[in-house]
């Protein structure tokens, strides 16, 4: 069971990176049966790299747990916004509900995404409002050109690695 797996993964190994005992992660299946793909295990072994902190690899989200203030679906608000900028290691971006807790819970982050009114987003970067009273509907789009304007964007790439590999493989 993936989820197992990387629950294991994060408690067993997890609580050593992060207490300084390792320096990396190599996730080895062993016997015939194979049940994960190299593409499951490389992802899972780079995402708890990141949750440690010792490698970045895609981009860092932080969220509220959300609360009878949050002003937006929060679930669906931070897919759609992973979606559009998950693909920038090194950046972090935070989704906040509300304008009570959400400026200082995201203190960390470079972007912030921070619901004020019904239906009007603000727009964060580090603790500076940059952008105020966003639709809602517009603002993930506001957040790609801010991501931009500060010079953190790349595009996505056309193919991954594990795509190109089995290219490589399938043409031999």
């Amino acid at each position: 069971d993936s989820n197992e797996l990387a629950l294991q993964l994060g408690t067993r190994i997890g609580s050593l990176l992060t207490d300084g005992d390792g320096d990396g992660v190599m996730i080895e299946q062993i016997g015939e049966k194979k049940p994960f793909s190299v593409d499951f295990l490389r992802t899972t072994s780079f995402s708890l790299l990141q949750g440690c902190r010792m490698r970045s690899t895609k981009t860092e989200f932080v969220s509220c747990p959300s609360c009878g203030r949050t002003l937006f679906d929060l679930q669906e608000t931070t897919a759609k916004i992973q979606e559009a900028t998950g693909h920038l290691p090194g950046v972090t971006v935070a989704v906040m509900g509300c304008i009570v807790n959400g400026p200082g819970e995201m203190a960390d982050a470079d972007f912030g995404y921070v619901g004020t009114l019904p239906g009007k987003i603000d727009l964060y970067y580090g603790k500076e409002v940059v952008r105020k009273g966003i639709v809602e509907d517009e603002a993930v789009d506001e957040l790609i050109d801010l991501i931009k304007e500060y010079d953190m964007w790349k595009d996505k790439e056309e193919e991954t690695e594990s795509e190109e590999a089995e290219e490589a493989v399938a043409a031999a």
